[in-house]
């Protein structure tokens, strides 16, 4: 089924809209989920936040691209599990954001406006970057996949992945600070 018609089912409000969604992009946004927590019982248990939160959500919104507007549901719900939990140790989406701190300093994430202004030059700044590394980048820093899961997907070396994350990451931090956005 494709996504306009499970969001049709959605507007309708439809119940086998879930199921449909279920079959189509629950193991999507599962693995997206677990990939933040590091653990697939809680990963499951945010499929079921996805789902309520896409009922509520759908609509008003009429999603264009339904796996996007998933995906972004289960990131979102993993790190406010995440956040809740305050691990102390060091897994899934924390070692990515570490790395990120180099570039973008944590004040500037507790500001609105600036996360506002923030989110403009991101995407203006991976959409400089060509393809494939703006493809890498999405993965590790979005996506929460493994340097090693991106070298098998670009059949590349798990160094060059990580020299090519280092360098996006030099050149994001430069054009932040030209930017005056490393406040």
């Amino acid at each position: 089924m494709q996504d306009r018609e499970i969001v049709e089912l959605y507007l309708k409000r439809e119940e086998s809209a879930l199921e449909k969604t279920a079959e189509k992009y629950k193991n999507y946004c599962v693995s997206i989920a677990e990939r933040i927590l590091g653990n697939r019982e809680d990963a499951e248990e945010i499929w079921n936040d996805v789902l309520s939160a896409a009922w509520n959500l759908i609509p008003p919104n009429e999603p264009e691209h339904l796996n996007l507007y998933l995906g972004k549901i289960a990131r979102n719900a993993a790190l406010k599990k995440l956040e809740s939990e305050r691990a102390k140790k060091r897994c899934g989406i924390k070692i990515q954001l570490e790395e990120l701190a180099e570039c973008i300093p944590a004040p500037l994430f507790e500001q609105q406006a600036d996360i506002i202004a923030l989110r403009e030059f991101l995407n203006a700044f991976l959409a400089k970057l060509p393809k494939e590394q703006r493809s890498i980048f999405i993965k590790r820093y979005w996506l929460c996949e493994e340097v090693k899961s991106i070298a098998n997907m670009f059949g590349y070396s798990e160094n060059k992945v990580s020299m090519i994350l280092f360098r996006i990451r030099k050149r994001l931090k430069k054009e932040l600070e030209k930017e005056e956005l490393n406040l």
